[in-house]
Order: C-alpha cells, then structure tokens, then sequence
C-alpha cells in the first residue's frame, strides 16, 4: 500500500532540514539516485506514484539528499530522520573493477562496510533492502548461470560483492539481491560513462574504440533493470534473482550493433582479441540466466538491438 500525506523539506543543497519523526515516514529511498539505475528506478518510482527520495554524494542534483555511505554518522542520521518500506542500495564506486583493485580500502568501505551499515539501518527500521550484484562474483568458465550455482570471483569487486551478498543473507531479514551485468543506457551528466556511452562518444569524436571480441556478456538496458526491480518490490519478492538482456554477444558485435542503430563509423572500431597482460582478472564467458525472474515476472528484458532502440529515443529526449 502506497503511503500518502508524506512531508519532507530539502534545502537548496539537499540537506536534511527541519524535520520531525512524525513527518518522516515514506515509503522508498533509492541511494545512488544520481547515477544510471538509481536514475531509472526513482522515475519509474515517482512515475507510479510511490513515495520516495534519493540521494547522492559526489556529484549533487536538485531535489537529493547529500549521503556520504562510507561516513557512518551521515547513516545514522540519515536513517534517523527518515523510516523508509524499501531501501534501493543503488550507489556504484566510480572507475568499477580496476579502482577497486588499486584502492582495496575505499573498496572494501564503499562495497561491504558501507552496506552493512545500509543493512543494519534496514533491519532498525523493518525495511527491505535491494541490493545490486553482479556477475563478477562468478569466473566464466562455467557459463550460462543460475542464481544456485557455484560462485568464484576473480578480482576484489566480485569479492567484495559476493561477501556483501552473504552478509545480507545472514543478517538481513527482508531483503532482494539482483545480480546483473553490462547495463547500458543514456546518462548524460555521468562523469563514468557505461560501454555504450563511451563507443558513441568516441566515435562522434573521429577517434578509434577498442572492442575486445574475447569479452562476452549480456548486454542490460537500464531501464529494462529498474522495470524488474521495481516489480519485483511492488510483489513483494524475497530473495536472489538474475535480471540481465535477453542477448549474449562479445563486446565487438555490441559495439557493431550500436554503430548500425545509433548510425556511427564502423571504420573506427578496433577488434581487441586478447586480454592485456595488466587487464585485472574478470570473467570472459559472463552469461547470466534470468529463467527464474522471468517465471514468475512480467518486466521485458530486451535483446540488444531493442535495448539500443530505446537507448536512441531516450537521448532525444533527455538531450
């Protein structure tokens, strides 16, 4: 049930301003608001009328909430002023796999520290938490995968990941963990710009992109993601699902689909057919199965040519 007569004030900067515990109630809050999929999912939240807020930290937008999640102050007093149904642990640490590889504290205090404090603050308030995961905590020599199957991560993001996946298991009474891959979409304001992004950029620029032919995966469109996560709330599912694209295709033959629909130079594409002796260790073979999600849930994923189809309309209109 949708909560209604909601009140909340945010300042100019989005700080938490002169609020009472009475007037705090709300139903959603999507942490890393500002990036891709947290973008999608509080759209598609406000879109159905579900009330929620979101939050940031590096890079602020009007209407968030300033939440650091590695300062356990900012958690506290966060999670103190508001008594959210649902939290969307939405926020990514920018630079991805090779950042956490260089940097193992801030990786370690952004990907599990950070969300046991999110989880904790969880279970005080008798909230469910969503959890975004990935396929890195698997190694691709055992591909396709289902949501049982033998994990074994082969860099320190997978592990960090797959840790965070356990943890909330053990000690989260209500909770949904989607692991997905390669999500892709239009995010203009990004300062870390997803596969896709990078390619179009790029190319409209003149200049060549490496495409590494040895890389396979399942190419997810963002909203495609934030669809399922947000029927998967609305139903009240528990548990562990697999939510990717319905295509699985080497990063060559994504970038040669994007250059087909988005009308880019193909010229300028250089095929990449082995790993750098420095590339940090990652599954090769990353196919993931959503058989389970898709058994009992209605969201489309969409192969890789629909999902770039979306992608071209969303950038007329987002700009």
């Amino acid at each position: 049930m949708t909560r209604t007569g909601v009140k909340y004030l945010i300042s100019g900067q989005g700080q938490i301003s002169n609020m009472s515990s009475s007037e705090s109630k709300l139903q959603a809050v999507v942490i890393g608001a500002n990036g891709l999929v947290g973008r999608c999912v509080i759209n598609l939240l406000t879109q159905k009328g579900i009330e929620c807020i979101g939050t940031c930290n590096k890079r602020p937008r009007n209407k968030l909430f300033k939440l650091d999640i590695t300062d356990p102050e900012e958690i506290n007093r966060f999670f103190s002023k508001f008594s959210p149904e649902v939290v969307f642990h939405c926020a990514n640490l920018a630079g991805g796999v090779n950042f956490c590889q260089s940097n193992p504290k801030i990786a370690t205090d952004f990907h599990l520290n950070a969300t046991k404090r999110i989880g904790n603050a969880c279970n005080a308030n008798n909230a469910t938490m969503f959890f975004i995961s990935t396929d890195y905590v698997f190694d691709g020599t055992k591909a396709p995968y289902k949501e049982n199957d033998p994990t074994n991560p082969l860099n320190l993001y997978g592990k960090l990941k797959l840790e965070a996946e356990e943890w909330i298991k053990g000690n989260i009474s209500k909770f949904v963990i989607v692991r997905t891959t390669n999500v892709y979409g239009w995010d203009p304001e990004t300062v870390t710009p997803n596969y896709v992004m990078g390619l179009y950029r790029t190319l409209k620029e003149g200049k060549p992109f490496n495409a590494p032919s040895f890389l396979r995966g399942n190419p997810t469109y963002a909203n495609d993601l934030a669809e399922a996560i947000v029927e998967l709330y609305v139903k009240n599912a528990h548990g562990l699902f697999h939510v990717v694209g319905k295509s699985f295709v080497d990063r060559l033959e994504w970038a040669n689909a994007a250059c087909e629909i988005f009308e880019l130079n193909k010229s300028l594409l250089n095929e990449t057919k082995v790993p750098s002796p420095d590339m940090v260790p990652r599954p090769l073979e990353s196919n993931l199965t959503s058989d389970k999600f898709m058994r009992a849930y209605k969201s489309t994923l969409h192969d890789l040519a629909s999902g770039l189809k979306l992608m071209k309309s969303d950038m007329k209109t987002l700009g």
